[in-house]
């Protein structure tokens, strides 16, 4: 990789590195203590968590407005700057609803307090729309930058940067909570670490998020566009409904669409599930748990770096994600077997596998998503297909905590059968999804979207 792509690459990955020190420290610590230490049910925790991605909708409108903004202004850079201090002000806010539910129902014996759930569901809710406006307009800042030849290695670094800020964000946790991290830690010193991270996370996620696009787009604005990139995007003026009732007209834009959300939601079955297996079924400790995100991240900077820069080039990124998915449906395999062996070593080492075998099935996927974009319309198409990746994986969050529950009351309380049917299912959407890519034509898709796309401009011009 040239040295102005990496640089670009490493600095907008900040905001991506922000992003995934927030995902462990929700989808590991929050949804983690609300489950075990807590006590609200598996389901609640989960609708609650999954929240911030029902929000998903409003990406294909973020993108819609920064595309209509002229090229001689900052289009993206405002979207990501406010959604930073929007994510930072609310993740502290959740984390003292989770304090205030943790005494309220210490308080009244168990009982659940169904204002402070409604509250930090819609906590969660606003998060998620913070994340659709910044994610959706640092997606189409990447498209703007980048050629099509170079996007697959700079995805790769970028989304290194948001594993390296799942291991940042595991040892964010290990630092302040300190002792609170020892498997007979109390209620108390488990509850004060929380309070002492819901004061330093905001300014680090902050921080982060500025740092990321300060002086990226105006350095490019009308001055710098990379050789060989596409015509930079013009202010479009068409509604964007009328721009969602035209995209319908394309059945191959629908099937992408498809099989990204199939891949998404096996992907991320497991996420509100997989700490909880660890404590319930292993009896790890709060840390314990939280280190399992540490191998999960080693293992998906080595798939990225394996699909970025060997398979997509060699075998394209169709096959590249069939690759993903079986190895995906291997490791929740031995995840299975180390729990009926009681076997730690062997849910460490399939939990690293199933990290590398997302590495190569997400830089697949997103691969294939920043190459059906137009100009003039890249935010539009990224927040689509961002909102069909943001709905899969909200929809497997919620339905993890739900399997969960649903097959714990089927089974008359056995954990690890409860465990082992949700692992199940996700292996067989995983093959299912291999079975759909069947399909596609990789050349042959990307050619027809293309092709039909700028059809469709051209009679919406007319």
């Amino acid at each position: 990789m040239h040295s102005r792509p990496l640089r670009l690459a490493l600095q907008l990955g900040l905001f991506q590195l922000s992003l995934g020190i927030l995902g462990v420290l929700i989808l590991g610590l929050l949804n983690r203590l609300l489950i075990q230490d807590i006590q609200v049910p598996a389901v609640l925790a989960a609708v609650a968590v999954g929240g911030q991605q029902l929000m998903g909708f409003t990406r294909a409108w973020f993108g819609h407005r920064s595309d209509r903004i002229p090229p001689s202004r900052l289009r993206r850079t405002p979207f990501i700057v406010i959604s930073s201090l929007a994510i930072a002000l609310l993740f502290g806010v959740a984390c003292q609803l989770v304090l205030r539910l943790a005494t309220s129902m210490e308080a009244s014996g168990g009982e659940l307090n169904g204002l402070l759930i409604g509250l930090l569901i819609l906590v969660f809710v606003a998060i998620g729309t913070a994340i659709a406006a910044g994610g959706t307009a640092f997606s189409a800042l990447i498209a703007d930058r980048t050629t099509e030849a170079e996007r697959p290695r700079v995805l790769s670094v970028v989304w290194g940067m948001r594993l390296l800020g799942v291991l940042l964000g595991s040892v964010l946790v290990n630092q302040v909570f300190g002792s609170a991290c020892a498997a007979d830690a109390s209620r108390s010193a488990v509850l004060a670490g929380l309070q002492r991270l819901s004061v330093v996370t905001p300014v680090v996620l902050l921080g982060l998020g500025v740092v990321s696009v300060f002086g990226v787009e105006r350095r490019i604005t009308g001055l710098m566009a990379p050789v060989g990139a596409e015509p930079p995007d013009v202010p479009q003026r068409l509604a964007l409904p009328q721009l969602l009732l035209k995209l319908r007209t394309i059945p191959q834009a629908g099937r992408f669409l498809g099989v990204l959300c199939l891949f998404t939601f096996s992907m991320f079955l497991n996420d509100a599930v997989l700490e909880p297996y660890g404590a319930a079924v292993f009896g790890m400790s709060v840390c314990a748990t939280t280190s399992l995100n540490v191998l999960i991240a080693l293992g998906f900077f080595g798939g990225l770096g394996l699909s970025g820069f060997c398979l997509i080039d060699r075998v394209g990124n169709i096959r590249t994600a069939r690759v993903g998915a079986v190895l995906a449906a291997l490791a929740l395999l031995l995840m299975l077997w180390a729990g009926a062996e009681q076997s730690i070593p062997l849910l460490r080492a399939a939990v690293g596998l199933f990290g590398l075998s997302l590495g190569v099935c997400i830089n697949a996927c997103l691969s294939l998503m920043f190459s059906f974009v137009q100009p003039g319309r890249t935010g539009f198409l990224l927040g689509i297909w961002g909102a069909g990746y943001a709905y899969s994986c909200g929809l497997a969050t919620i339905s993890g905590g739900g399997l969960l529950t649903l097959f714990r009351a089927w089974n008359g309380g056995d954990l690890f059968g409860a465990y082992g049917g949700v692992f199940a299912l996700q292996m067989i959407c995983f093959l299912g999804a291999v079975l759909m890519t069947r399909r596609l034509d990789v050349v042959g898709f990307r050619e027809t979207v293309k092709t039909r796309f700028s059809d469709v401009i051209e009679m919406a011009v007319d």
